[in-house]
C-alpha cells in the first residue's frame, strides 16, 4: 500500500469510444490474436475538491504510478531512479549523479546524489513531461528535452534548436568521441554528436544530442560510448505468456547501452562486456543491445483451491468452520480496499461451499454477492450515492471509486483495490451469466483501468513496469526516495483477478496480457520480496524485504512495525494462485521468515497468514499449521481472510 494522501480529480460524464485492447506497444507484436474492446459506459461526474497539479503536455495524460511519476505532479525538484542512476529536474535543468547502495539492519539504501548538474541557457522551471510510455519519459524546457528509460543508463540531452548549456564540472577529451569528469572518485562521461563541450560549456546544434553516463565498475569509458546510439526517447514492450513460460520483450530503438540484473543478462545471452553496477537490487550487467526478452516461469490462473484430497477429518473442519464464518458474517465496509476485500472474502468461501457440496450455504454467499456487485457495477450509481460506484476521471484517464481508501483518488493501490473486485465478480460469474451482462462493463473498465493495453480511453498498463518486473502503488509518488510498492502479494493477486474475469468474458487478448502480468509480478515478489539475493548486503538483518522503493528496500511497512506485519503483507490475500509461486520459496527460507515474524506465536496481526505460509514448508509443518489454525484467536484472522479459507489452504497446501 502507498501512504494516504488527499488531493483532487476532476471527473467527465462519459469515457471517449475505446480501442482494441493488446499485449504490448510500439513495434513488438502481442502473441494473441483475439481481442475484444474494452467495454464503454457513461460513467457519473463527481468532481473531487481540489484541482490535481501537472506538469505534462496539453495532450499527455499525466502519468501516474510510474518509476518517474513524480517528473508530472506536485512539488519540483524530487529525483527519479533510472538504475543506477538518480536524476533530478532542477530550475532550467537538470542534475545526475551514480547511486552507491549501503545496507545497515533494516534497509537497503541508495539515495540521490546530483554530482553533474546541466543549466539550459534560458529554461527556466522544472521541466514539461512530453513523453511518456512504461519505460521511458521525456522531460522538455522550451528547445531542449531530457529522456530517461528504465535499463538505458545513460541520460539524453537533445536540442530542437541551437542551444548553450552549462555543467557544473569540466569534461575533458578523453579519446574518441567521449569526454570524461571524475567527481568524489567517481568517473563520468559524455558523448556529443551534433555540437561540442568544452570545460563546462556544452554547445549543440539544432538537433545536436548529448548522452551522459557513469562509467561503469570494471568498465571504460570509451567502449561504453562506442557503444550507445542514439538517444532512447521510447522503449517498445510486449509481454505474452505459455504454458511454461511468460515472455516480456523490450526495445530501446537504436543499438545502445542497457543495464539489468546479472542472471537476466545471462538468461537474455547478452554480450555484457561493459561492466557493473550496484544496485539496491544486487550488481546488475552492463551490455551492448537494442532488443531485450527474458522468461519467467508462467503461474496458471486459479479461482479455487483443489479440495479433492482431504481428509475425512479435515473435511469435517473446514464444513464446520464454513457454517460459523458464514452465520457470522460482518457488515461489509463500502470503500474501494475494505469493501472489495470483503467481496473476495466471500468469494473464496463461495468456491470452498461449492467444492464440499455446501449447497445451501453456496447459494447464501451467492446471494449477498450478487446483491453487492450489482451495487458496485452499477454505473449510474454515483449520480445518487457516495460509495460503492465509480467515476472516470478525464484528467488522469482512468476509474476512480468511492468511498476512497489509502489515496486511492490519487491512483494509489488501484490494482490491489480492483483485483479484488474482479476476483469477486469472476467467481460469481463463473456460475451466473446473467450478472456478467449485468456488471460487466464496469467490471471491465476496472480491468482496463489497471490492465489496459494500448490505444484507447486507459494508459497501457497503468501500474506495472516491465523493466522492474512489479508495480509502482504511488500514483503521484511524492517521495525523496521514488515509487514504492509494499504488498506485493496484493499486486500478483490482481492479475489472477483480471486473468480470471477475463476468462468469464471471453476475452482471450486480456487473459494473456493478465497471465504474462501475473507471472511477472509473482516471480518479482519471490526475487525482491520474498527470496532475495542479499549477498552484497551483509549489514542487512533480515530474510525478507517489506517495501521496495526506487531508491532503497525496507524492512518497514506503512501500518506497523511489528514483523508480522512485514511478512503478512507479502502474503495476504493467499489466493489460489499464490501457492504455488510461495511454495517455491523453499522450506528453508519459508522457516526462517515465519520464525522472524511471529517469534511469539501466532496470536497476532497476519497470524493466519502466516500459518498459510508454513504449510509450504513441507508435511511436518503443514500438520502442525493445521493443528495451531483450528485453534487460532479469531482477533488473529485477516478481515479479508477466514478460518474456512485458512483451513482449506493448509489442507490443499502443495
Amino acid at each position: 500500500m502507498s501512504v494516504r494522501r488527499t488531493a483532487a480529480l476532476t471527473v467527465c460524464a462519459a469515457m471517449a469510444a475505446g480501442a482494441s485492447a493488446c499485449a504490448g506497444g510500439g513495434d513488438v507484436e502481442p502473441a494473441a490474436t483475439t481481442t475484444s474492446p474494452v467495454a464503454v459506459h457513461s460513467l457519473p461526474e463527481r468532481p473531487l475538491p481540489e484541482d490535481v497539479v501537472t506538469r505534462v503536455a496539453d495532450d499527455l495524460a499525466p502519468p501516474t504510478n510510474r518509476w518517474y511519476s513524480s517528473l508530472a505532479f506536485g512539488a519540483s525538484g524530487l529525483p527519479v531512479f533510472p538504475k543506477p542512476l538518480a536524476v533530478t529536474a532542477a530550475d532550467g535543468g537538470f542534475g545526475l549523479g551514480l547511486t552507491a547502495p549501503e545496507a545497515s539492519a533494516d534497509v537497503i539504501l541508495a539515495p540521490a546524489r546530483t554530482d553533474i548538474a546541466v543549466s539550459i541557457a534560458g529554461a527556466e522551471g522544472p521541466g514539461v513531461v512530453t513523453a511518456a510510455d512504461p519505460v521511458a519519459v521525456t522531460v522538455t524546457w522550451g528547445d531542449a528535452s531530457m529522456s530517461l528509460a528504465q535499463g538505458w543508463p545513460a541520460v539524453g540531452l537533445t536540442a530542437h534548436s541551437a542551444l548553450e548549456s552549462e555543467v557544473s564540472v569540466a569534461f575533458a577529451p578523453a579519446g574518441g568521441k567521449v569526454s570524461t569528469a571524475a567527481v568524489d572518485g567517481r568517473v563520468y562521461g559524455v558523448v556529443v554528436d551534433g555540437g561540442d563541450i568544452d570545460g563546462t560549456t556544452l554547445t549543440l546544434d539544432e538537433g545536436g544530442t548529448a548522452q551522459f553516463f557513469a562509467v561503469p565498475d570494471g568498465g571504460d569509458a570509451t567502449a561504453f560510448a562506442d557503444a550507445l546510439g542514439d538517444v532512447v526517447t521510447a522503449v517498445a514492450w510486449s509481454g505474452w505468456a505459455g504454458e511454461d513460460v511468460a515472455t516480456t520483450s523490450l526495445d530501446y530503438g537504436t543499438p545502445t547501452v542497457v543495464t539489468m540484473p546479472q542472471a537476466r543478462a545471462d538468461g537474455a545471452e547478452l554480450k555484457c562486456d561493459l561492466g557493473t553496477y550496484a544496485t539496491i537490487n544486487g550488481p546488475y550487467a552492463v551490455c551492448r543491445a537494442q532488443d531485450v526478452a527474458w522468461d519467467v516461469a508462467a503461474v496458471a490462473p486459479r479461482a479455487a483451491l483443489d479440495l479433492d484430497g482431504l481428509t475425512d477429518a479435515e473435511r469435517t473442519a473446514i464444513r464446520k468452520a464454513l457454517a460459523e464464518d458464514v452465520a457470522a458474517q460482518p457488515e461489509l465496509p463500502v470503500d474501494t480496499y475494505f469493501g472489495a476485500k470483503a467481496l473476495s472474502r466471500l468469494a473464496t468461501l463461495l468456491t470452498i461451499a461449492r467444492a464440499l457440496d455446501e449447497e445451501a450455504l453456496a447459494e447464501d454467499l451467492a446471494s449477498v454477492l450478487s446483491e453487492q456487485l450489482r451495487m458496485w457495477g452499477d454505473p449510474e450509481r454515483c449520480a445518487t450515492e457516495t460509495d460503492r460506484c465509480f467515476v472516470y476521471d478525464s484528467l488522469l484517464e482512468g476509474v476512480v471509486g468511492y468511498a476512497t481508501a489509502f489515496g486511492s483518488e490519487e491512483f494509489n493501490d488501484h490494482h490491489f483495490h480492483y483485483g479484488y473486485l474482479l476476483h469477486a465478480a469472476a467467481v460469481l460469474g463463473s456460475e451466473s451469466p446473467e450478472i456478467v451482462d449485468e456488471i460487466g462493463p464496469v467490471m471491465d473498465l476496472l480491468a482496463a483501468d489497471i490492465a489496459h493495453g494500448v490505444g484507447g480511453p486507459m494508459p497501457a498498463i497503468r501500474a506495472f513496469d516491465p523493466v522492474e518486473g512489479h508495480s509502482w502503488a504511488s500514483g503521484f509518488s511524492p517521495f525523496a526516495d521514488g515509487n514504492n510498492q509494499e504488498s506485493s502479494s496484493e499486486a500478483v493477486a490482481a492479475w489472477n483477478a483480471v486473468a480470471l474475469w477475463a476468462q468469464v468474458r471471453g476475452d482471450a487478448t486480456l487473459e494473456e496480457r493478465a497471465r504474462w502480468l501475473l507471472a511477472s509480478e509473482a516471480d518479482a515478489a519471490r526475487r525482491l520480496w520474498l527470496a532475495p539475493d542479499l549477498t552484497s548486503f551483509s549489514g542487512f538483518d533480515h530474510t525478507i524485504v517489506a517495501l521496495q522503493w526506487g531508491a532503497k528496500r525496507d524492512y518497514a511497512t506503512w501500518f506497523s512495525p511489528e514483523p508480522n506485519a512485514m511478512l503478512g503483507i507479502q502474503l495476504i490475500p493467499a489466493s489460489p494462485a499464490q501457492a504455488v509461486p510461495l511454495a517455491q520459496v523453499g522450506p528453508e527460507r519459508i522457516e526462517q521468515a515465519v520464525a522472524e515474524a511471529a517469534p511469539h506465536g501466532f496470536d497476532v496481526q497476519f497470524g493466519d497468514y502466516l500459518l498459510m505460509y508454513r504449510a509450504l514448508a513441507g508435511d511436518s509443518q503443514r500438520t502442525i499449521a493445521w493443528e495451531q489454525a483450528r485453534s487460532l484467536p479469531a482477533t488473529a484472522i485477516d478481515d479479508g481472510n477466514s478460518r474456512t479459507a485458512m483451513l482449506a489452504w493448509i489442507a490443499a497446501a502443495p
